[in-house]
Parts: structure tokens; C-alpha cells; sequence
């Protein structure tokens, strides 16, 4: 099974469970850290979710956060051996053959898995890490190694913001990581149950990737089964004379190469308007813009991007009103193809298209709303927000605007400010280039 978090429409914080590309939803309150705590089991939650949804949901577009928003308590090892000798420079202490250390990190600091993430003002080298998390299923103490991994309730990607150069004034006093840890960690987007990753498992791990990528760039990674400290003797270590309590967050610490530490000289720290996804195969990934401490987003209600084009207006609104020819200078990266619709649009027209959102498949229909031959064209995106295309004929050929309009959407401020707002205009910036090329040379660059 796989289960979110998500904010509804409402405004409430509730869990859902994951049925293809929609969520089923919970009662409106209902929390994963409650279903945890209830003692019920997610198996037997499961059910009367599914029979009875209090809400269906569409997982392309929910306001995901993390599956446990604010744990009660969360530890950080370092089990990935490849990891600790490169951050170490080669060299690793006995200490850590001998068992299993962690730190503990901070649970206000959590968060989701498409949430901004700014830069602390004390540091100039911020880093990601590519980790794995457990989440405890129940309160449980002195747990064997053996049979630990029965109290794990799901993973879910972890990725725990360092400040490197604060980290490493920090790692000469006794005490450790403290500050350099304290700003920010990102789950998400699942809590995935342990039964879906038994085909994979191997070795101490699962052989499942791990990977970084910056800005679209792989960076590095590697394999779950490369763990040196399984998921159950780091449970059994962090369980000993303690209690882990239901909704405890247990991270492996970073893969090697997971981290910018380990890339030092070939690779700068993270600074804002980066992009950083943390992937783990089966689990998803989290996805993060970096932005400066203080970053406040207004709302856009419409936003809006131009550029010019050397061709008639005629020419460019054939390339618009064919739906068809969408997917080929969408720069969102979400449009797949146009399932049904007309071989040109007018005013009323429908049109279905298949999408990817965040590595979920789904379908959209829109309906043109607004037409004027060779001058205007909008569509009407299911959740009444509108996509709109205006040709002002300009010297040296067309300006064309395209504009993702809030305004007409009951959800829209709340969309707007939030992250969907920022890829839009993201995919705006990148769409009206490929526009352009396709107009103008009857083809996008790099292609024949």
C-alpha cells in the first residue's frame, strides 16, 4: 500500500490511500500519525477506505505534505559505509563497525516533498542527502535485529539539508551536528508498506536506486542493498533501553555520492533557484526549490510570459488551436500526447490530453472558452483555472503572451501560492521558446 498526507480542497489536513492516480481519502482530521497511534494497523485502515472514500482525489494535482508532518521524534544514522568513508576522506573510526550511530534531528523542521526549501543565512555550502526513512508502526522497546522490521509501518524518501560549513566547526566539539542540521528536512511524497519492496529486497537492503539530481542533472547515488547497517539493527539499536513511539522516523543517512560533500572541487553547494529532486526507486521522490531565507511568495494570480515570433499571427495560431501538436512545445515536461479532439480547436471544443505529473499518469479534458480567429484562444483546465494564448501582431512579426489564469478558478489564490504557481511560470518560460522554434523553423532545437 502506499499512503499520503494531503491538504483537501477544504483546508483540512487528512491521510489517503493510493489507488492508481487518485487518493482515497480519509475523514476529514484523520491523520497517518493518528491511524498509527489507534493501534488498528494501515491493513485494517485501509479497508473502509476503500469501500467508502470520504474523498476522491486526483494525485497529479493534490496538495501533498509529508506523510508524518511533525513526528514525534527523528533519528539520523549513517549506514551507508561508501558514504562515511568519502565524507571522511577515507579514514573511519572503529566506533562506527562497532554500531550503529545517529543524530537526532529536528521534527518543526519537517517538510513535504514539493516544498520550497530556503537557504539558512549562516551558511554558504548547502547540501542535500539521498536517504531512506522507516517509519515506526508502533511503540515498541529492545527490539532483535531480527525481527525489528516488524514494527516499521512503511519508508518514505528522507533527504536531510546540511549546512556543510557549519557542520564542520560543529563536528569538532563531542556534541556533533547541531545547527547544520536544524532547518530543514523534506519526506515524501509516500509512506510506502514493507510488503511492496520484498520482490526487491537483497543483501541487508532491497536493490532499489537512490539517486540526486540538481537542476536535471544527475549528480549521484546508488543502491539501497549497498547498506552496511540493516533497517532492523538500526531499530534494534535506537530501541535499546527507550521507547520508539508510532509515527518515530528512523533515516539511513545518504547513499554514497548522495551528497555534495562527497562531489567536493566537482561540484558547487546549492544556491537559490536550484532545483533538487532526491529519488528513490518504488518510493518516489522529493522535489525541492531553493530559495533565499525570507523568500515570501505573493500570490500571481495571472501569470503571464511573451515573446516575439518572426512569423504571421496565422502561422502561429495553427500551431496553437491543433491539439495535437501540444505535447510538442509543451516545456512543462508534462504533456504526453492528446488522446481525443478535433483536428483544430473553436470556441466550445473539447479535448482530452494524457499527462505525467510528478511521475503520475492522468487525464485532463479542457474546453476552449474564449476564441477569436488568429488573435485569442483559452482553455478551461478542469479545475476552472484557464490557459490562454493572445497574438498582437508587432514589428518584426507576432508578440504572443501566454497566461495561466487564476482568477477563474474558486481555488485559484490558494493555488497561486503555492509551488503550482512557480512551475507554472517555470513552464511558461520554457514553453513560448519552443513555441517560437516550432513556428519558425518547423521544428524544435536539437532536432532534424
Amino acid at each position: 500500500m502506499r499512503w499520503v498526507t494531503y491538504r483537501s480542497s477544504d483546508g483540512s489536513e487528512r491521510c489517503g490511500l493510493v489507488q492508481g492516480n487518485k487518493i482515497l481519502g480519509h475523514t476529514p482530521g484523520m491523520t497517518l500519525l493518528d491511524v498509527l497511534r489507534s493501534g488498528e494497523g494501515l491493513e485494517a485502515a485501509a479497508a473502509p477506505v476503500t469501500s467508502n472514500p470520504a474523498e476522491i482525489v486526483d494525485l497529479a494535482w493534490a496538495d501533498l505534505l509529508a506523510p508524518i508532518p511533525v513526528p514525534p521524534s527523528v533519528r539520523d544514522f549513517a549506514a551507508f559505509e561508501r558514504h562515511v568513508a568519502g565524507a571522511a576522506g577515507g579514514t573511519i573510526s572503529q566506533v562506527w563497525y562497532d554500531e550503529p550511530i545517529f543524530h537526532f534531528s529536528n521534527p518543526a523542521a519537517i517538510r513535504g516533498p514539493r516544498d520550497d526549501v530556503p537557504v539558512p543565512a549562516a551558511t554558504t555550502a548547502w547540501d542535500y542527502e539521498v536517504e531512506v526513512a522507516a517509519v515506526i508502526a508502533d511503540d515498541c522497546s529492545d527490539l532483535d535485529p531480527a525481527t525489528a522490521e516488524d514494527h516499521i509501518a512503511g519508508y518514505v524518501v528522507y533527504c536531510d539539508w546540511s549546512a556543510r560549513d557549519l557542520s564542520a566547526r560543529e563536528m569538532g566539539f563531542v556534541f556533533g551536528p547541531s545547527k547544520s542540521k536544524d532547518a530543514a528536512t523534506s519526506l515524501g511524497p509516500y509512506l510506502v508498506t514493507p510488503d511492496e519492496l520484498e520482490p526487491h529486497r537483497s543483501g541487508k537492503g532491497y536493490k532499489l536506486a537512490m539517486n540526486g539530481y540538481v537542476n536535471g542533472e544527475l549528480y549521484g547515488g546508488g543502491g539501497w542493498d549497498e547498506i552496511h547497517w540493516s533497517f532492523g539493527e538500526l531499530l534494534a539499536h535506537a530501541s535499546r533501553d527507550t521507547t520508539l513511539r508510532a509515527g518515530d522516523i528512523i533515516a539511513s543517512g545518504p547513499v554514497g555520492t548522495g551528497c555534495i560533500l562527497e562531489l567536493a572541487g566537482r561540484r558547487d553547494y546549492l544556491t537559490p533557484g536550484d532545483t533538487v529532486r532526491v529519488e528513490v526507486e518504488q518510493l518516489g521522490a522529493v522535489e525541492a526549490r531553493i530559495v533565499a531565507k525570507g523568500d515570501t511568495r505573493v500570490p500571481e494570480m495571472k501569470i503571464s510570459r511573451s515573446i516575439l515570433i518572426a512569423a504571421p499571427a496565422a502561422a502561429v495560431f495553427d500551431v496553437i488551436a491543433d491539439p495535437h501538436r501540444h505535447h510538442h512545445f509543451d516545456g512543462s515536461g508534462t504533456v504526453a500526447g492528446t488522446i481525443t479532439g478535433p483536428a483544430r480547436l473553436t470556441l466550445g471544443a473539447e479535448f482530452s490530453v494524457s499527462m505525467v505529473l510528478f511521475d503520475v499518469p492522468y487525464e485532463v479534458t479542457n474546453t476552449v472558452v474564449e476564441y477569436e480567429e488568429n488573435r485569442r484562444i483559452a482553455w478551461a483546465h478542469p479545475g476552472r483555472h484557464r490557459w490562454r494564448y493572445e497574438l498582437e501582431e508587432a514589428e518584426g512579426g507576432t508578440l504572443v503572451t501566454e497566461t495561466c489564469d487564476f482568477t477563474t478558478s474558486p481555488q485559484g489564490e490558494r493555488v497561486a501560492g503555492s509551488a503550482w504557481g512557480r512551475r507554472d511560470a517555470e513552464a511558461i518560460e520554457k514553453t513560448l521558446p519552443r513555441l517560437k522554434a516550432l513556428v519558425e523553423n518547423g521544428r524544435l532545437p536539437g532536432r532534424p
